[in-house]
């Protein structure tokens, strides 16, 4: 298959499980927290943030598999890819078991730290035991979804999470429509989750025919991995502050309640980095096999036309949004969540430049260059926390996002920018005029569109106001597709998009 046909299939899969999992987890989100209540949802959320922390216990070794595998695989080294998946493999059941006994220890301390309703602490500890519980299989399981990543078979993965995510939103249903409780629907969402990493096993043994040793202990490999994961271990912990840390910070100062408020918000800007991730996480491993192969003037390419591209598919959703928000937020979740519009509004602005620069950040992780990333990311973490403690008495939750988008506006972005053009020897100039510049009709269009269809037209209910977001979107997208762009680059939508023999079998007649 070739170089572009590969990336086609898989960000046209990867959207389609990025589009399956927000739609689902949109109609979700509601109906846990009107059946749980804020105030146990809150509870859950804390809960759930505290398990995403332990996930710092990774030392970025997942993203180490996916770049190696898919350079090994690139260049025809089976023996390397199982040495890379054995040693994470035994790293990772180590710790899978110290994530279990830090979990077990949280369930016993947790409501010493936080204000608790005396009648939720049992449900803290049990939540607390569940995820304790999973984390032994869990962790093992996990390493073959980066080798699956790493295979670019993001097809597979999205059949597995698409089942995996119908599984639980059919079971949240039964599990809340017989008055079960949110504890029975965490251990059904792990034991889910644990059922697919053992598809991907079972795939990724099948494709690469992997000789998993156990345990495997070669020094060597070790630091190789390390030598590369530690970086993005590090970076990872900057990520946590930036994204997760607010709801500690909200729970501290303001309110359990105030968490799910601002959830609203958060929620949506997390829409935009599925949207992102489904997108730029394809090129992502077949830059990394480009770097293996040296090839340097196709990691440019892939630069110039994956930003002009994934800009063109990104930037007019948030600038839709930035005029539909407050629609958006009230057919949503309904009442009582008024104060999450501004937020949002606040959260989305940073989306318009790192839904931009995303695959130039991409590309330095393709080639290896960890370490000034991290300090940038370090840089951002630091700000946004600085930033909300110094604001959040004053504005509440509005200070959280004042923080998180001003650490991307004015470190992250331009920055990570800055290095990957560096890294390719790769003027600012051409840059922005090869992948930004064709861009900008487009997002005027868009903008005043959305302004004026905004401006003249309230919409009843959530269907009709996704479907007035998607008409615009749909529309601009179809007259840059034909007013913008030129022979080659619809070539090459077609071949990404995969229609490409259909379109030229319907003109050829």
């Amino acid at each position: 298959m070739s170089r572009i046909a590969t990336i086609g299939r898989n960000i046209r899969f990867t959207i389609l499980n990025r589009v399956a999992s927000v739609a689902i987890t949109f109609f979700l989100f509601p109906y846990i927290v009107r059946e749980s209540g804020q105030e146990v949802y809150g509870v859950f959320l804390l809960v759930t943030t505290v398990t995403g922390y332990f996930g710092l216990l990774d030392l970025g070794v997942m993203s180490a598999v996916t770049k190696y595998v898919s350079e090994y695989n690139g260049k025809g080294d089976p023996a390397a890819i199982n040495r890379i998946v054995s040693a994470s493999l035994s790293f990772y059941v180590l710790v899978g078991l110290v994530g279990a006994l830090c979990l077990l220890g949280c369930s016993i301390y947790f409501d010493r730290f936080f204000k608790i309703d005396p009648r939720n602490v049992a449900l803290v500890r049990q939540l607390f035991i569940v995820a304790a519980a999973s984390s032994l299989l869990t962790w093992p399981l996990s390493i073959f979804r980066g080798t699956v990543q790493g295979l670019n078979r993001y097809d597979v993965e999205a059949v597995v999470n698409i089942v995996v995510l119908c599984m639980n939103a059919l079971g949240a249903v039964i599990v809340f429509g017989t008055g079960r409780g949110i504890v029975l629907y965490f251990t059904l969402l792990q034991s889910l989750n644990i059922a697919g990493c053992i598809v991907f096993y079972v795939v990724s043994k099948r494709i690469a025919r992997l000789k998993v040793s156990f345990p495997y202990l070669e020094t060597e490999t070790f630091k190789f991995i390390f030598g590369f994961s530690s970086f993005v271990f590090l970076s990872s912990l900057g990520n946590l502050f930036l994204f997760q840390a607010h709801n500690f910070i909200i729970g501290y100062f303001v309110s359990l309640s105030a968490v799910t408020v601002y959830a609203v918000a958060y929620n949506i800007q997390n829409y935009f980095r599925t949207i992102n991730s489904a997108i730029g996480g394809p090129p992502w491993t077949v830059a990394s096999e480009m770097e293996g192969r040296r090839d340097y003037d196709g990691q440019r390419t892939l630069l110039f036309k994956g930003t002009k591209y994934m800009s063109a598919i990104m930037v007019p959703v948030v600038l839709i949004m930035l005029f539909f928000v407050e629609p958006f937020v009230n057919h949503w979740v309904g009442p009582g969540f008024e104060e999450s519009i501004l937020p949002a509004r606040i959260i989305i602005l940073f989306w318009l430049l790192n839904g931009t620069v995303e695959p130039a950040s991409g590309m330095l992780s393709a080639k290896g260059i960890v370490k000034q990333p991290l300090y940038i990311q370090i840089g951002m973490a630091v700000f946004n926390i600085l930033v909300g403690l110094a604001l959040i008495k004053s504005l509440g939750i509005i200070a959280m996002a004042i923080g998180l988008t001003l650490s991307f506006v004015l470190i992250g972005a331009p920055l990570n920018l800055r290095l990957s053009l560096k890294s390719l020897n790769v003027p600012l100039s051409t840059y922005l005029k090869r992948a930004v510049k064709g861009n900008i009709p487009l997002y005027l269009f868009v903008a005043l569109l959305s302004y004026l269809v905004s401006s003249n037209w309230q919409p009843k209910s959530i269907y009709s106001t996704l479907m007035g977001m998607g008409a615009i979107y749909l529309v601009s997208l179809f007259l840059y597709y034909l007013a913008i762009m030129n022979s080659e680059e619809k070539r090459e939508i077609r071949r990404l998009a995969g229609v490409e023999g259909i379109y030229n079998r319907v003109t050829s007649r």
